[in-house]
């Protein structure tokens, strides 16, 4: 996906809707989670078990505007590569609201978009895959965890194997769809953040071969034989 951003050189600064289970404590708030993998919002959702709040989740611009007319989150967490636009948008347009959010968390599988993130006004950035479960709790505290441990511990929990058949079938068909150059870019960053995330190193490397050869072919039978490989449900 083309953004007008140009690269930055890393720094440091501070299909449908679903509400989340996470249930509210005292002084409770909620989390606007704006994705559009399904495995890694179920992964934020276990790291957010425990929190004073509420998670909900839009998996689109689309669905992001809709969830803020209707409220206003106490913070949001926003991946940067949507499939009808780009997350720097969405931080760049909170700015201009007369009441701001207190907390935006950009996310993203491109480290290179750190500083993008934080010029467009977020607060923190978090590199996909994420590594800790205290790195993500630390950021959103003290709004949803003012007693969390500074202690670092890698994510815990099994993988969800559903979430991964939907993320694997959705590239699939973000690959096979005959759109413009923003759709094949969104459609192979798509699945390049869904390898980081396996640590898929195969998958990675068919995706470079993409690139470089315009094919989809042989990332295609690749995403095909993961996807026949995962047990049935």
């Amino acid at each position: 996906m083309t953004t007008t951003h140009s690269p930055p050189v890393t720094g440091l600064r501070p299909r449908r809707d679903i509400d989340f289970l996470a249930r509210p404590g005292p002084r409770g708030g909620t989390l606007l989670l704006v994705e559009d993998s399904r495995q890694t919002s179920d992964s934020i959702r276990q790291m957010f078990q425990g929190a004073r709040g509420r998670l909900r989740r839009a998996d689109s611009l689309e669905a992001a505007y809709r969830h803020l007319k209707l409220y206003a989150p106490d913070a949001m967490v926003i991946d940067l590569v949507l499939p009808d636009g780009s997350g720097l948008d969405l931080i760049a347009e909170l700015q201009t609201r007369h009441a701001r959010i207190p907390l935006i968390l950009a996310i993203s599988g491109q480290p290179e978009l750190e500083n993008a993130a934080l010029d467009a006004g977020a607060d923190r950035f978090l590199a996909k895959p994420f590594h800790s479960v205290a790195e993500f709790r630390n950021m959103l505290a003290p709004i949803f965890f003012p007693s969390q441990s500074s202690v670092m511990r890698p994510v815990a929990g099994r993988l969800n194997t559903s979430a991964l058949r939907d993320d694997l079938y959705l590239a699939l068909e973000l690959l096979q769809r005959r759109g413009g150059e923003e759709d094949h870019n969104y459609a192979l960053q798509f699945v390049s953040a869904l390898a980081r995330s396996l640590g898929d190193t195969t998958m990675l490397e068919r995706i470079e071969e993409a690139r470089a050869s315009a094919s989809m072919v042989g990332l295609t039978l690749l995403l095909r034989k993961r996807l026949k490989d995962q047990p049935l449900i």
